[in-house]
């Protein structure tokens, strides 16, 4: 049949374009149509604009963004068990309103979506699973000090997920205004411009003189140097923003191991693919706590959703997130109405 998804043909341009998918899976796969797709501001707009090493701009391959879905199975291959058609789910496909997944590994990180789990919320899953991976990784301690750096989507839900960690007091550090006033109404106890003169008082100011955990979801190799000046003796600092680039003016020795810094990356494929009695906690795992606290009201995020869009809005929508962040928050494309 054929169907509709978002391609982006060279750097700096998006479309949508018509390819065929199967009218059935393969064995051991599924068929879904999407209800809705989140934009990841970080990632997909990196690569939309040649600034990754997937993605550099020698490559004129086309790519096709998307990571956030969720939506409902419409026919399951030989041997699936774990989903039957009409089941609503969530997890890792791109931009489509079809599309086939029948890789194991990419199947085994999708999870059902809870009856009263709007497919919106849903979709937000992924960026979750991502958020709550990094706090894992922090280890916060009920009473901790955190500071999360760079407050779009994925901090403001590392924040949230912080919070409902144990992290006291949650500080929010943010250069855009609207992000700021955002981090605000999403519950953060503390929001200040890295900028301000202040904010290092502040910082100095904390319980150990500075901060236990420090979450930095920037991406941007400028905040790395900062963030290790902000943290505690012997605290950490968590990576993850997906920090790309080099980092310039960085002393290992004065700036982590004078400080005896632990410095955690923590991008979404250091989860374990398979759960042990030691860490059980795979991307499908954490995805099922996330929605799990969805459901159950701990975790509010249709606020971060700032934007619901049409399909054939979205080149308009990824060329403003990429001159113009301050406008957006959590952009949704609606698959229903493609």
């Amino acid at each position: 049949m054929q169907s509709l998804r978002l391609t982006s043909p060279r750097i700096g341009e998006l479309v949508v374009e018509p390819y065929e998918v199967p009218d059935r899976p393969p064995a051991g796969g599924i068929l879904v149509a999407a209800h809705v797709t989140i934009i990841s501001a970080g990632t997909e707009i990196a690569n939309y604009l040649g600034q990754t090493t997937q993605r550099p701009p020698e490559r004129v391959t086309p790519y096709h963004p998307g990571y956030s879905f969720a939506g409902e199975v419409l026919a399951v291959g030989e041997g699936v068990e774990r989903f039957t058609p009409g089941d609503r789910i969530a997890g890792p496909i791109s931009h489509a309103a079809h599309a086939i997944e029948s890789r194991p590994e990419r199947l085994a990180r999708f999870a059902s979506i809870p009856d009263d789990v709007s497919d919106r919320e849903a979709a937000l899953s992924q960026l979750g699973c991502i958020a709550l991976n990094g706090v894992r990784k922090a280890g916060i301690g009920l009473g901790e000090s955190v500071v999360v750096v760079g407050i779009g989507l994925v901090g403001l839900l590392a924040g949230r997920l912080a919070q409902l960690n144990g992290a006291l007091p949650l500080i929010g550090l943010e250069l855009i205004p609207e992000r700021r006033d955002a981090a605000k109404r999403f519950g953060m106890d503390l929001v200040l411009d890295p900028a301000a003169e202040t904010t290092h008082s502040v910082m100095e100011s904390l319980d150990r003189g500075g901060a236990d955990v420090i979450i930095e979801a920037t991406g941007s190799p400028r905040a790395f140097v900062p963030a290790l000046a902000m943290t505690r003796r012997g605290g950490r600092v968590v990576l993850l923003g997906s920090t790309r680039g080099q980092v310039e003016g960085f002393s290992p020795y004065d700036a982590a191991h004078l400080k005896g810094l632990t410095i955690v990356g923590a991008h979404v494929s250091t989860a374990p693919v398979v759960g042990t009695p030691h860490d059980p906690w795979t991307e499908a795992s954490n995805r099922r706590v996330i929605l799990a606290l969805m459901q159950h009201k701990r975790l509010d995020v249709e606020p971060l959703i700032s934007h619901t869009i049409v399909p054939t809005q979205a080149g308009e929508a990824f060329a403003g997130l990429a001159r113009g962040p301050e406008k957006y928050l959590g952009v949704a494309i609606d698959w229903t109405r493609a």
